[in-house]
């Protein structure tokens, strides 16, 4: 082999080394780019849902709260509300300024002011959406703040179960960037000692956490995390009847319950939908109630704040279904309680005498008289229909006795024979 043939094979074997190398660091780069690189923003996904409309009519969640007889008092100025889902589109026009950027559970970092399935954009709208192009449609608190949060992929919302893992980074992310009020619109079915541990920190510094209580009431109605534990103020939904939503998860550990049936509310991309449903929209109606209530009580500790919730709350039918009834922001905000005040007592009263009215009486008489008459009816009605049948069948007929006849001459009776007489001897 010649010096040039074997430089020239030296040369193409480092090439083709380079060459691998080269494609190895490629490949290398593509894998890490799917697995570890930038999410792509959830606006560029072409299956994400459409942008909403024009809405014109009034919700009726915003008639039975009414949230324009709490604004005089509170807007919720100064709240940070904390919305865990799939994200929120912070360029929606009524929602534009009062979103921060976010975190991103699902992926460690990153903002989550981003939507793709709406789901999160339609509970951040019932929270701080204010009125725009002639919308009737607004928030509770439109001068409270949202975080979104997301803790599941947009993306596949409701296709894979919430990971309680992530959905507990979502809650410490939310108190470590200044929430104080923690709405989580999703449930799992199962208990975790991190969920758990994740909302009793939350807990103690202070913030309220408030949980749907999940929407598969008709699937098995399963227990429903964190919304089952006893910090967290569970949310059940109802509908225009003021009846318990079908799917809407029940049970003993229910507090509240709010609108969440065709419901109005912000769309991603813009615009309205007229007809939303599920329980994230109530948990989304009572966390605007909290912030409506802490920005006019900022001094109020979170177990009272709690306590002012649910007494003023309108009762519902059942425990287990309506909790302690229908939030009331009005009542929340206003109401004053005295936890240390006793029970005044009733004043002093004489016992009502027991005076027979007339007209009753009369009414009494009347109904036995009635009574009496009718049972002699029935008495007779039936010895008849006895009786009748009976003669019949004897060949009785009824009709006037004939007049007795009398012979024309009447033969003048014989002396009286003695009963010991002879016969013929007349002794």
């Amino acid at each position: 082999m010649t010096t040039e043939v074997r430089d020239a094979m030296t040369i193409r074997g480092t090439a083709r080394a380079r060459w691998r190398r080269l494609a190895g660091t490629a490949a290398a780069g593509v894998a890490a780019t799917v697995l570890v690189g930038p999410a792509t923003p959830a606006s560029a996904a072409p299956d994400c849902a459409p942008a909403g409309g024009q809405v014109t009519a009034p919700s009726w969640a915003q008639q039975v709260l009414a949230p324009e007889q709490v604004w005089p008092f509170s807007q919720g100025s100064g709240v940070t509300v904390a919305v865990l889902g799939s994200g929120v589109d912070g360029d929606h026009p009524q929602l534009r300024g009062r979103v921060e950027p976010g975190f991103d559970a699902v992926r460690g970092s990153g903002p989550a002011d981003t939507d793709c399935t709406g789901q999160g954009t339609r509970v951040a709208g019932l929270v701080v959406a204010r009125q725009a192009g002639g919308s009737p449609f607004a928030g509770l608190a439109p001068s409270a703040r949202v975080l979104p949060v997301r803790v599941v992929d947009d993306r596949a919302f409701g296709d894979a179960p919430v990971d309680p893992r992530v959905l507990a980074r979502g809650i410490t992310g939310a108190v470590d960037r200044g929430a104080r009020v923690v709405a989580v619109t999703v449930a799992v079915d199962r208990d975790s000692e991190v969920l758990r541990a994740a909302v009793r920190r939350a807990v103690d510094r202070g913030a309220v956490v408030v949980a749907a209580s999940g929407d598969r009431g008709d699937d098995g109605n399963p227990a429903s995390y964190p919304a089952g534990y006893p910090e967290v103020v569970a949310v059940g939904a109802i509908g225009p009847d003021g009846r318990r939503w079908s799917k809407s998860q029940y049970g003993p550990y229910l507090d509240l319950v709010a609108p969440g049936v065709g419901v109005t509310t912000t769309q991603r991309g813009g615009g309205l939908v007229e007809a939303a449903d599920g329980t994230a929209l109530a948990c989304g109606l009572v966390a605007g109630s909290v912030a409506l209530t802490l920005a006019k009580r900022s001094g109020t500790p979170r177990g009272e704040l709690v306590r002012l919730l649910t007494v003023t709350a309108v009762p519902g039918a059942d425990r287990a279904e309506y909790g302690h009834g229908t939030v009331n922001p009005y009542g929340a905000v206003n109401d004053q309680l005295l936890p240390d005040a006793r029970p005044a007592p009733l004043p002093g009263f004489r016992p009502a005498v027991d005076r027979p009215d007339p007209a009753v009486a009369r009414s009494r008489r009347i109904a036995l008289t009635g009574a009496l008459i009718a049972l002699v009816a029935v008495l007779v009605v039936g010895a008849v229909a006895v009786t009748l049948p009976r003669a019949r069948r004897r060949r009785w007929r009824a009709a006037v006795a004939p007049r007795p006849t009398r012979p024309a001459d009447p033969a003048e009776p014989g002396p009286p024979v003695q009963l010991f007489d002879e016969p013929g001897t007349g002794r």
